[in-house]
């Protein structure tokens, strides 16, 4: 089964997985000083290189120059020359790791290594034209330019450093080994939009990139070495899969442009389920929220919150009277939650049958909870190969599927029963429980976040409110699924710890801004 650890993978990939790393307790300078040494023995291997040898390190602000950083570190300890060249300047490093490794080395490693910052295109010339007349020589070049985020024509003075590093491999048959992916080229695509270095050998890390290839002028070679990401980090959830489906609204944005969502659920017994699913969109910052409940409740989930907008049919549970009105509504949301607070009667499941067939023409994405899990245990047909996420616990998923499944911590196996079932039904289960279990039937993630005080009414709710929310931001449903299950743990974590064990599903709710900038 696929975990999200195919033999290649994205850049987009690797940031979540370096996020879960530091999330799971290991610091990313780990990850880079682990970077740098395989980089460096891996170099000293295959050139040949010791005292007798001299190496050009180029390293740009980001992380690769980090990486670059930490390998001239590495060779010198052996005793092998470097020439450390920055390219731009210190002020601009972007990350801390970087930084730390850049300030190691200009401020207490300067008689082990030589190291130059360069500002600009003409001293790149200027150098060149030094080396060229054999003022200079050196046995290997380090390209730590550019990683993963290249787009567009390239600034100065990168783009004039590009080209120094491929005159010297050209006119000075220097050979050119490229840190994690040759600068300037798209590692997603292999494209390459303006200019990039010719290496000789690429030393990727963790995994191959996915358009990286050994076919075209830009890579001889590639090796691949690990750098210490666990494999926690592809199997558990954690803030690195957050992250990137924390979507911003644009500056010119209008209402609605950021989330449309319906809650569809409610009947006279139940009120408060519909209540918290949409208070958690509307304090998630979803744009506009529409609730839809029998008229019996209307006021009450009015009551709520002046936030609250609420839309009703006569009766006191829904049915086919509501069809109509909930259909135009489904058009207009972007992502639809049915379920909460529901309940089980025979008209209530007529109309669920008759939206479900519309989801399924429209292709509207949704999450089916709590009743409407019930109410669709004879209708598989309807919800398979939907975009949706059903969202139960272990004995709703037995009622659904009439399957047994392994305990929660037995990860090996109840893993496996997750992934069969949801491949099966081709769509998105996240299995609720001390363990959240998520899985497309392709790939399959398990959320460890939240506590035995979340055992309470209302948790659940917020979680579908939380899954939907992701889906109305234009977020992929696999990976709403799993931030939903990860930020409602969170949730309830921190809340054990600013209020006490003894909080509520509310209490939940109104720390939902709080929890995410926390995380940020």
């Amino acid at each position: 089964m696929e975990r999200l650890n195919s033999e290649k993978i994205s850049s987009a990939q690797i940031s979540i997985l370096d996020n879960n790393t530091e999330w799971l307790g290991i610091p990313k300078t780990h990850l880079m000083e682990c970077a740098g040494y395989s980089f460096a023995m891996e170099v000293i291997r295959k050139y040949y290189l010791d005292r007798t040898k001299t190496v050009l390190i180029l390293c740009g602000t980001g992380n690769n120059g980090g990486d670059g950083f930490v390998i001239g570190r590495h060779l010198s300890s052996v005793g092998i020359k470097c020439k450390i060249i920055l390219i731009g300047t210190p002020e601009k490093i972007r990350t801390k790791e970087a930084k730390l490794n850049w300030e190691i080395i200009y401020n207490s490693l300067n008689y082990s290594i030589e190291n130059k910052i360069i500002k600009d295109s003409s001293e790149i010339k200027e150098y060149q034209n030094k080396i060229l007349k054999g003022q200079t020589k050196y046995n290997l070049i380090i390209d730590g330019l550019l990683g993963t985020g290249i787009k567009g024509k390239l600034k100065e003075p990168i783009s004039s450093a590009i080209d120094f590093i491929n005159t010297l491999k050209l006119e000075r048959n220097i050979p050119v080994v490229s840190i994690d992916v040759p600068s300037g080229l798209n590692p997603n695509t292999g494209d390459v939009e303006d200019k990039a270095i010719k290496a000789n050998l690429v030393i990727t890390f963790h995994r191959n990139k996915t358009g990286m290839n050994i076919d075209n002028e830009y890579i001889e070679e590639i090796i691949i070495k690990p750098i210490g990401i666990p494999e926690e980090a592809f199997i558990f959830i954690g803030r690195g899969d957050l992250l990137p489906t924390l979507k911003k609204r644009n500056y010119n944005s209008h209402k609605g442009e950021f989330g449309r969502m319906l809650v569809i659920g409610g009947s006279k017994n139940y009120s408060g389920a519909p209540a918290y699913s949409s208070l958690t969109g509307i304090n998630f910052g979803i744009d506009l929220v529409i609730t839809y409940t029998p008229h019996v409740i209307a006021d009450i989930l009015r009551s709520y919150s002046p936030n609250m907008i609420v839309r009703s049919s006569p009766g006191d549970w829904l049915n086919m009277k509501a069809y109509n009105e909930i259909a135009l509504l489904s058009d207009w949301a972007y992502a639809i939650l049915i379920g909460p607070g529901l309940g089980e009667e025979k008209e209530t499941e007529e109309l669920l049958v008759n939206l479900l067939k519309k989801y399924k023409n429209d292709k509207k994405k949704f999450v089916l909870d709590a009743d409407a899990l019930k109410l669709v245990r004879n209708h598989h047909d309807l919800i398979k190969g939907q975009n949706c996420i059903l969202t139960p616990h272990e004995n709703e998923l037995k009622v659904m599927t009439k399957t047994t499944i392994a305990s929660y911590n037995n990860i090996s196996k109840r893993s496996s029963d997750i992934f069969k079932i949801a491949k099966k039904l081709d769509l998105n289960i996240l299995l609720k429980g001390s363990y959240d279990y998520i899985s497309n039937g392709k790939l399959l993630k398990i959320n460890k976040t939240g506590c035995p005080e979340m055992a309470i009414g209302g948790t659940g709710d917020v979680l579908a409110g939380l899954c939907t929310s992701f889906i109305a931001t234009r977020n992929p449903i696999f990976e709403s699924a799993c931030s939903g299950a990860f930020l409602n743990g969170y949730i309830g974590e921190f809340c054990k710890k600013k209020i006490g064990p003894r909080f509520t599903a509310m209490d939940m709710i109104t720390n939902i801004n709080n929890s995410i900038q926390n995380l940020i």
